[in-house]
């Protein structure tokens, strides 16, 4: 097996070191070019290049507009959301306390608070002092879902279901992978409460 892998080192070091000659030509072909057909060769080649690399360029861009379209369209859709936004619509949840495992100890870190509306995911970081940890909270009919990683259907995920969040509650929040003999998140307090908007103010009018 290791002579197997000298053999490949061996063979991608000389083809890295090989000379390279443009449109693709072997050595013999392009000694036997006049000074003339080489010249146009490489220019040929540097043509090839440059629109080789206008068009990565453009396609670059393409995609990065298209990400900022979405982008856009998701922010006019929460703002909507939050514009019209009824009771229990928004919930306003803070993390605190406990700490975070980062390698081999559990460190404090920075709390954290958001405003979720219903239907929206959120990335927040739970900050150390040296690390930091990505959480991603979702507020659905489920109630609210916070994970370590995107994936919030997952069976690690952690749920909590709507109950008496008019006033707020608080509850322990411990964030664990099954395969972990040590939890990501421990003993930190997680408080939800349902967050007042203008159409629960202007219907209490």
């Amino acid at each position: 097996m290791k002579q197997i892998l000298l053999s490949i080192s061996l063979l991608l070091w000389m083809v890295g070191c090989a000379p390279h000659y443009p449109m693709g030509l072997d050595e013999e072909t392009w000694n036997k070019l006049s000074p003339q057909k080489r010249a146009e060769l490489l220019e040929q080649e540097a043509i090839q290049n440059a629109k080789q690399r206008a068009l990565e360029e453009q396609l670059r861009h393409e995609e990065r507009m298209r990400e900022l379209e979405i982008e856009a369209q998701r922010e006019a859709r929460l703002k909507r959301l939050y514009e019209r936004a009824g009771y229990g619509d928004i919930v306003r949840v803070n993390i605190s306390g406990g700490c975070v495992r980062i390698y081999k100890t559990c460190e404090p870190y920075r709390p954290v608070s958001l405003l979720l509306a219903r239907g929206e995911t959120k990335r927040t970081v739970l900050k150390t002092r040296y690390s930091e940890l990505d959480l991603w909270v979702r507020y659905d009919t489920e109630g609210v879902l916070i994970d370590d990683d995107q994936d919030l259907n997952d069976f690690d995920t952690a749920i909590f279901l709507p109950e008496h969040w008019k006033r707020g509650r608080a509850y322990r929040l411990i964030l664990k992978d099954p395969y972990q003999k040590e939890a990501t998140i421990q003993n930190a307090r997680l408080y939800i409460r349902y967050f007042p908007t203008a159409v629960t103010t202007s219907n209490c009018k």
